[in-house]
Order: C-alpha cells, then sequence, then structure tokens
C-alpha cells in the first residue's frame, strides 16, 4: 500500500473476527467499494482474522491482538485502550465499527480519541432471547450507551432496527438501512438450471438418483441450530427414505454436531460437506432449504436462496421474514418449533411440484437492494452527507 497522503479522508473499519462470515463480507466489500482516490481505508481486526481475505481490497490491515470475540475483562480493557491509541495515532476522520465487541469497544475509544464521525455496522444484535437475563441485560445497557458516542447506525435490515428501537437502543433518525450486498449472478443461473443438471450434482454428492434434499447451509456453530434439524431428521427419516440433508459449511461445532448424528444412527441421511465453493450449484440441487439459527442480522443465505428459486423452511430471526414470504416462498415458525417445522417438510416431500413453485416465487423478492455496488454507493453517500453535516466535506 502506498504512504499515507495527507489529503485523504482517512477511514477505520474495526471488526472483532474476519474470516468467512456475512459481517466480515459486508465488512470487506464495503472497504473495497470506497473511491480510493478521496478515503484511505484501515481495516482493524481481532486476534481470530484472515488476512488473506483482505487481499485486493486497498485496505492498510492492522491487528489488535486482544480484541476477541468472548468476554474478557482485562483483554478487552487491553484492546479499548489499543483502540484509542491507535485512533489518536491515526487520526481517523471517520471510525466505522462492525459487530458487537469491536462495535461497543470502538465506539468508546473513538470517542475518548475525539473522532469526528462515528459510525457502527449492526449485523445482528447483541442480546437474545437464547442468553440468560444477566448477559441480555448487560449488552443492552452496553448498547444504549453506546448510542451516546454513535453519529448513525448502518442497520443491514429492518427487523433488525426495529429490535434495537422497540428496547430503546437510539431513536429511528439515528438509524440507516443498507442491506449487505452480494453476488447473486451465480445464484440466479442456478435457478435455471434443467432438472437433469441438478440430477447430476446429487450424483456427484452421492446422492441417490431419487433423493429428496433438504440442506442447510451455514458455519458449524451451536447458535445456527443444526440440532434441531437432526431432531426433526429422526422423526422423518424412518418414514421417507428418500430423505437426506445436507450441512454444508464448517466451523467450532463440527465434532459435536457429526456425533449428535452419529448417536442418531443418521451417518448414512445426514451428510457434511465441509466447506465449498460451489454454493450455487448445490442450492440448485436442493428441493427446500432449511434455516434453523438462533439470531442474525439478515440471513444472506436466504437471499441466495431467493434467487436460486429454492422455498425455504425457517425458524423465526431478525430478517428472516424480510426474505420468507409465510405461505408464498415458504414458511416461518416460532424459533425451535421441530414439530411444526418437521409437518411442512413432510407437506413438500409429498407435493413436490407445490414447493417448486413456491420456490420460483422467492425470485420475485430479489432486487437491487442486494447488489454489492449498490450497498458500497449508499455507504459512500452516507459518508458524504455526514461528512458534509460537520462540515467536513
Amino acid at each position: 500500500m502506498p504512504a499515507s497522503s495527507p489529503n485523504k479522508i482517512r477511514v477505520a473499519h474495526v471488526i472483532t473476527r474476519f474470516h468467512g462470515a456475512g459481517g466480515a463480507k459486508n465488512t470487506i466489500m464495503t472497504c473495497a467499494g470506497l473511491d480510493k482516490s478521496r478515503f484511505e481505508v484501515d481495516l482493524i481486526v481481532g486476534a481470530s482474522a484472515d488476512r488473506w481475505r483482505a487481499e485486493g481490497a486497498g485496505v492498510h490491515w492492522i491487528q489488535v491482538p486482544d480484541l476477541i470475540r468472548s468476554l474478557h475483562p482485562l483483554k478487552d480493557w487491553r484492546a479499548a485502550r489499543a483502540l484509542e491509541a491507535l485512533f489518536r495515532e491515526k487520526d481517523y476522520t471517520i471510525v466505522h465499527t462492525h459487530l458487537g465487541k469491536a462495535g461497543i469497544l470502538g465506539r468508546w475509544a473513538a470517542h475518548r480519541a475525539g473522532a469526528p464521525l462515528v459510525i457502527h455496522g449492526l449485523h445482528g444484535a447483541t442480546f437474545n432471547p437464547t442468553q440468560t437475563w444477566l448477559e441480555n441485560a448487560t449488552y443492552l445497557w452496553l448498547e444504549k450507551r453506546a448510542m451516546q458516542w454513535t453519529d448513525k447506525v448502518i442497520s443491514v435490515g429492518e427487523d433488525l432496527m426495529q429490535r434495537y428501537l422497540d428496547v430503546g437502543v437510539g431513536r429511528p433518525e439515528d438509524y440507516v438501512i443498507i442491506h449487505s450486498g452480494m453476488d447473486l449472478t451465480s445464484f440466479r443461473a442456478a435457478a435455471d438450471l434443467p432438472e437433469e443438471a441438478r440430477r447430476a450434482k446429487r450424483r456427484e454428492l452421492g446422492l441417490p438418483e431419487d433423493a429428496f434434499v433438504a440442506g442447510y447451509i451455514a458455519a458449524l456453530e451451536w447458535r445456527k441450530g443444526h440440532r434441531h434439524l437432526i431432531r426433526m431428521m429422526q422423526t422423518l427419516a424412518p418414514r421417507y427414505p428418500q430423505l437426506h440433508l445436507l450441512f454444508a459449511g464448517e466451523g467450532f461445532s463440527a465434532e459435536r454436531l457429526k456425533k449428535l448424528v452419529a448417536d442418531a444412527g443418521l451417518t448414512n441421511r445426514i451428510h457434511f460437506l465441509g466447506y465449498r465453493n460451489d454454493v450455487p450449484e448445490i442450492m440448485a440441487a436442493l428441493h427446500v432449504k432449511l434455516f434453523a439459527s438462533e439470531r442474525e442480522g439478515l440471513p444472506q443465505v436466504l437471499v441466495q436462496a431467493d434467487a436460486a428459486g429454492v422455498p425455504v423452511l425457517a425458524f423465526e430471526a431478525e430478517g428472516v421474514r424480510e426474505m420468507v414470504r409465510d405461505g408464498v416462498n415458504g414458511f416461518v415458525f416460532p424459533y425451535g418449533d421441530v414439530r411444526a417445522m418437521s409437518q411442512a417438510l413432510e407437506r413438500f416431500i409429498q407435493r413436490p411440484e407445490e414447493a417448486r413453485r413456491m420456490g420460483q416465487l422467492g425470485r420475485d423478492l430479489v432486487d437491487d437492494r442486494w447488489d454489492i455496488a449498490t450497498m458500497q454507493r449508499k455507504t459512500q453517500e452516507l459518508y458524504e452527507q455526514l461528512l458534509k453535516e460537520k462540515g467536513l466535506l
């Protein structure tokens, strides 16, 4: 990267974990889309980060070893002070934080360092029903406190923004919605694949010719809810020998989930595909897309499923109803209601034409809001608007 230019607007993007998840993808695409003739961008990451994912984005890479995802009072304090020192040294005009830990520590540090413009990217709620009362109360207090140091919050979805407003985190004028951009070209193409191409992909994956294929594409993390789908398969697999379930993704809970599958005697019916770079083709091989995550901001995989013309059965979470219209392109159930999801999956198995028709209706929900270029343009326009309002541009 070239040396720092005094004529450019200095921007820091701060994120705790930088791997393949949606928040990280959103962050690096936002960084890449900024006009580098006007903006100089640093990407500040925590201890757990893949540097190669930032290659070609035109950013300076800075790592803060004490910035970690889990709560750790000593490391959290060190990380906050390290960020404050960094912000003072680099004299950023814009500090743009992402996700929970970096969002709270980063905004505190930016306030302490006197950063002129502080923006937070809201990709998911830090408080949720699966946490203890004390955890939720703590995070809620911290989120309200951090709003005092924030000029604008960018939420990836309507549901997520409303959840924060409902509990008193900021006011409507503090928020703007910019959906996460993604390249949907290959998913749209997958929707038009002929049936023979779909069958060929199923054969490649080792599935029987007559298989009815459900799939869940998500990191193998406990919070993603794979265990509920395993329970569902325990009920349905004996009754429907053609039913197979694919898990595509990798993660910290992989061995734990594989043991659950083995203990249930389902190793020949639930298939772990690991990390895949052919997700659009796998999506096309599915008869139905499942979604079981405890919490999200706006699940990108549901946008991809809609673009690929695959019907969705999903548990309730932020953003789900923005992409799944109940009874139109799929069905939405209360979180953890395995029985209701099982009944809907059984309905699709018995009525495959209905499932196919509902999947095609989902394609109409995907418009240019989800394009990478739209996200990048709206973000830079927001920067310019806020800089002008503060007399900095």
